[in-house]
């Protein structure tokens, strides 16, 4: 038994420590955590599972924070369905929309199980319960102070999304405020993240129908099977992809970008920095030479992208700025989120 008035206790402290950013897991734990808040909205009930096993592992360190009924195996087993319903749920609604505004979290089928399993069938995030799982995991491990220390990220994770989400406004956009966005947004050269989700903004509110994946250029894809950093799906189906260069376009990143395209579906390189000195004809050419093979073209952000937010119209254009910032959590940028966000309220 978890004794609610100490979580309740524990829950108010780590949020007075949200600002202090000296309290923080160590960096395996904190990747794992950043992975499980970043999930999407059909996975609301993990993450009430995930925060409840924190605070009750806060509380009480015999605590096994995968333990969903009292009636479970684990050693240390407890019942979280009460303590999410009774504390965390009553905690959310003086704070905000932290976690999904649950009344009852532990209703969910998934959840009515003794213990969290990465391999129960009812999720249907298969990705989101493992990585829960995983945490909950190394939340078990891990010792007293920085168990303390996860809470206070997660909390610290849930308000940040909460007021970047609230930021975010509705309605129509005109085309001058959006365009100022993407200008402050893609002014510093970090990478790539910024450029990929931008893109993969502008796609997804140009193929409506289709699913669009969004990965991080800052991460080697070496041993990764995409092809670009954005590609377009329709029924499970490969048919775009694009390779984003937030630095100048090189012919060898054109060479790369093309030898990955075997499937020869259609293939967009994005630059925001225009060409490396001496080599734009070179890539002209064999884009032209590669396009009279397969759709290959080549879009320059200065350019192109103004007429492009223009064709969206008002209505599609509010909602760039909120797509902009899902595909940098989903990337783990999350400080480039912020930023986003906060950019696309000033804008």
């Amino acid at each position: 038994m978890v004794d609610h008035h100490d979580a309740r206790m524990i829950l108010e402290q780590a949020w007075n420590d949200l600002a202090n950013s000296a309290i923080l897991p160590r960096p395996a734990l904190r990747i794992t955590l950043e992975e499980a808040m970043a999930m999407g909205s059909g996975s609301r009930s993990l993450k009430y599972l995930l925060v409840t096993g924190i605070v009750a592992r806060a509380v009480d360190p015999n605590i096994h924070p995968r333990a969903i009924q009292a009636a479970s195996k684990l050693p240390g087993a407890y019942d979280a369905g009460s303590l999410c319903k009774q504390v965390i749920v009553e905690f959310e609604r003086t704070k905000g929309n932290l976690f999904g505004l649950l009344n009852n979290p532990f209703a969910n089928r998934a959840l009515r199980y003794p213990e969290h399993d990465k391999l129960n069938p009812r999720f249907k995030n298969r990705t989101a319960a493992i990585c829960v799982h995983d945490a909950l995991e190394l939340v078990r491990a891990a010792e007293p102070e920085e168990v303390y220390a996860v809470l206070v990220h997660v909390l610290r994770l849930a308000k940040d999304d909460a007021d970047s989400t609230k930021l975010m406004d509705s309605g129509s956009r005109s085309l001058d405020r959006t365009r100022r966005f993407l200008e402050k947004f893609l002014e510093p050269v970090d990478g790539g993240a910024r450029l990929a989700a931008a893109w993969g903004a502008i796609l997804e509110l140009t193929n409506e129908r289709a699913e669009v994946k969004v990965y991080n250029p800052n991460q080697s894809d070496e041993y990764s099977s995409t092809i670009g950093d954005v590609e377009i799906f329709v029924e499970g189906a490969l048919v775009s992809a694009s390779k984003c260069k937030h630095r100048p376009l090189t012919a060898d990143d054109v060479e790369r970008g093309l030898s990955k395209n075997s499937r020869r579906v259609d293939y967009t390189f994005v630059t925001a920095s225009g060409f490396t000195p001496g080599e734009k004809g070179t890539i002209f050419k064999r884009i032209a030479d590669a396009a009279a093979s397969a759709d290959v073209t080549l879009i320059e952000t200065e350019k192109d992208f103004p007429a492009m937010l223009n064709l969206l119209g008002p209505y599609r254009r509010a909602k760039l700025g909120p797509i902009v910032l899902k595909f940098l959590r989903q990337m783990h940028e999350l400080d480039c989120a912020s930023e986003a966000a906060t950019l696309w309220n000033k804008s």
